[in-house]
């Protein structure tokens, strides 16, 4: 829980609430939902719906926020003000007022008038007999600008209670429901009805919540750094799909998940936090913070690249090249809508990055069912695809010239090391899951693979970021460091060492997710002072009294910054946990954390069993909590000695690095 007399002192850090439907950024006059964008190709955004619900106008003593029970409170002397997205109903948003008083005054947050909308109607109308809750307002709207000539005029509709001006004592409740039909925002107001009166609408909430706090969590005995844990994991899951998969009696509005922006689900205006789309940060920055963790939300982001791959074969055709080439930024289409043509025509990582998601998903759960059931084999193909025909063979290598570096200061350069290195792991598992799945692997994707040119530098013993890089170059943030972690590029100690050395000197005060690589690094290598150092670097990002993150230490930039809460969260469970994801095994490394004596990592994900990790200074205990007794899984360590992890049993261990594998592949690793 995080208390504070005051807001911050910059709006755009205030609370945001989500539950990967709508998003409302606490004391705002917005509120957004998943998928709903206006604008036509690069003019695209998401569109602004006025906010429905009240807010009381008395003078407030204290603001909260529980990530525990994801509520916000607005506190005063003679009342409490409660918010909360409902996690199970999605398309609902709760605000509860208890008055403990003569009266609260209520006041309209709507600002004015959507410059995105077309009003089709608004007007109070009576739904239903329940006499608290039968009259309500009806607010409906459409887009101005679908996203492409053939996309549909959006439309939306909002049932929300109406609210007095005044409140007198006791407990007071009011309801908006979202949908993209009228029968859809009825249905989700009239459920929530039906659970306010059977006293559960807040009880659902926080138990399903309670739930994921119980099965999976990050643990530490620092109060300030666990809640910065806690509300960074409450901040990335309220931008994905969880709980409100689950719901009976809803066939007819089936969710459609449309990914996580970087800004998240209560951002993303025309002109904001870039816009609401989707980026490479959703599959190589966040997908990983919550993979360990949360397996099956990853799957709902992949599905979503499955719905957009369309506009990615369109983007390669209009290029001139054959397969699936991802938009540098999408929306609801899969087409391009970057508003940029130099990133959007040179920002070519983010298709191979797409594939390291899927790719790492499939190791973690085993899941390679996605591929033939979900249509994810078509994006692994078609990519690889991309790739074969973007390269040109120099006489020595394949080569991939006039492209964008993650690196965003420097365009139009050949031979991204970090590219490069991203298409060839593109390449191998596209040549892997059509041995698993026995289909024709295209031969040129092999011949790619082992051709491809991955700048490095013998004499200085590091990898250049792009062909012609000079050493000291600015940079904006992590590019070459990513090889040695995510991608897993083989190399010495003492390249990795320089690659981080050398890149680390010279970045700008960039992105916040950067310094948590540079981090995990120097983890790799044993360098625990340094990584302590480099991991403390995040910190700069994180604004107070929410631990709201932003893109930039000393700028606002994107607010909400979800690629740096996943960047954060990926320090912790790949840096200190040292957590490895091998089709074969599980590896970890773990690291007390800096200023901590104990952490715990609770659910942590492996091939449908889930795994307890406690490491202290003393050494550390593991404990696999799932599955059958009678399965046979071990801890190994470095010289092969094994230890075998029953069920809801205990094994303490020294700090070092271990593989847990199932028993039938421990000859194998």
């Amino acid at each position: 829980e995080i208390s504070s007399a005051k807001l911050p002192d910059n709006k755009n850090n205030n609370v945001i609430l989500s539950n990967s439907f709508v998003g409302h950024r606490l004391h705002g006059d917005t509120v957004y939902m998943n998928g709903f964008y206006n604008g036509s190709t690069t003019s695209c955004h998401r569109a602004r719906i006025p906010c429905p619900f009240p807010y009381t106008k008395n003078t407030a003593s204290s603001y909260t926020l529980n990530s525990k029970q994801a509520t916000y409170s607005i506190n005063g002397d003679d009342f409490r003000q409660v918010f909360y997205a409902h996690s199970v109903l999605n398309r609902v948003f709760v605000t509860e007022i208890y008055v403990d008083g003569e009266s609260v005054t209520l006041e309209s947050h709507q600002g004015k008038p959507s410059t995105d909308l077309t009003i089709i109607s608004c007007s109070n109308e009576v739904i239903s007999t329940d006499e608290r809750f039968g009259e309500v307002t009806v607010f409906a709207g459409q887009i101005k600008n679908p996203e492409t000539e053939d996309s549909p005029v959006l439309k939306v509709f909002c049932i929300s209670s109406v609210f007095p001006k005044e409140l007198s004592n006791g407990h007071h409740t009011f309801l908006s429901a979202f949908g993209y039909s009228h029968n859809e925002a009825v249905k989700f107001y009239n459920l929530a009805v039906q659970y306010h009166n059977d006293k559960t609408l807040l009880s659902s909430h926080q138990k399903s919540w309670d739930f994921v706090w119980k099965s999976v969590n990050i643990d530490v005995d620092n109060l300030d750094f666990a809640k910065t844990v806690k509300s960074s994991l409450f901040f990335l899951l309220g931008a994905f799909p969880h709980f409100a998969l689950h719901i009976p009696d809803l066939e007819n509005y089936p969710f459609v998940f449309f990914g996580v922006s970087p800004g998240s689900l209560g951002n993303g205006g025309d002109g904001q936090d870039y816009w609401g789309h989707v980026f490479w940060d959703q599959d190589l920055w966040m997908l990983p913070g919550v993979m360990l963790l949360f397996p099956e939300l990853v799957r709902q982001s992949i599905l979503y690249r499955v719905a957009m791959l369309p506009g990615a074969r369109k983007k390669a055709k209009k290029h001139g090249f054959k397969g699936a080439m991802y938009p540098w930024e999408s929306g609801r289409t899969g087409i391009d809508v970057c508003p940029g043509a130099i990133y959007a025509d040179n920002q070519l990582h983010i298709t191979a990055c797409v594939v390291y998601a899927i790719r790492q998903y499939i190791y973690l759960t085993g899941s390679w069912d996605i591929l033939t059931e979900d249509g994810a084999w078509d994006i692994v193909k078609e990519t690889a695809d991309y790739w074969v025909s973007r390269v040109k063979w120099d006489g020595d290598y394949f080569v991939i010239d006039h492209v964008m570096d993650p690196d965003e200061y420097h365009y139009n350069v050949n031979n991204s090391c970090f590219t490069n290195a991203a298409a060839r792991l593109n390449l191998l598992f596209a040549i892997e899951a059509a041995g698993r799945l026995s289909k024709t692997s295209n031969p040129s994707w092999q011949t790619v693979s082992v051709g491809i040119k991955i700048p490095f530098d013998e004499k200085l013993r590091y990898h250049p970021e792009y062909d012609g890089y000079t050493q000291g170059t600015l940079i904006k943030q992590a590019s070459v460091v990513l090889l040695g972690y995510p991608l897993g590029v083989p190399m010495d100690a003492d390249v990795r060492k320089n690659d981080i050395i050398e890149y680390e000197r010279c970045t700008d005060k960039g992105p916040g997710m950067t310094y948590s690589m540079y981090s995990i690094g120097m983890l790799e290598l044993g360098q625990l002072e340094t990584a302590e150092q480099l991991f403390k670097v995040q910190f700069k990002n994180l604004r107070p009294p929410f631990k709201i993150w932003n893109e930039y230490p000393y700028a606002r930039g994107c607010t909400n910054f979800l690629t740096a809460v996943g960047g954060f969260l990926q320090s912790l469970l790949y840096g200190y946990l040292g957590a490895r994801v091998d089709e074969q095994f599980l590896q970890v490394n773990p690291h007390v954390l800096p200023d901590c004596s104990k952490v715990t990592y609770t659910g942590v994900s492996y091939n449908g069993e889930k795994f307890n990790f406690t490491i202290s200074k003393d050494g550390f205990q593991v404990c696999r909590t799932t599955g059958n007794a009678f399965e046979l899984w071990y801890i190994i360590d470095k010289d092969g000695k094994k230890w075998p992890l029953v069920s809801n049993e205990t094994v303490s261990l020294a700090l070092g690095l271990y593989k847990i594998c199932f028993s039938d592949d421990y000859d194998i690793i």
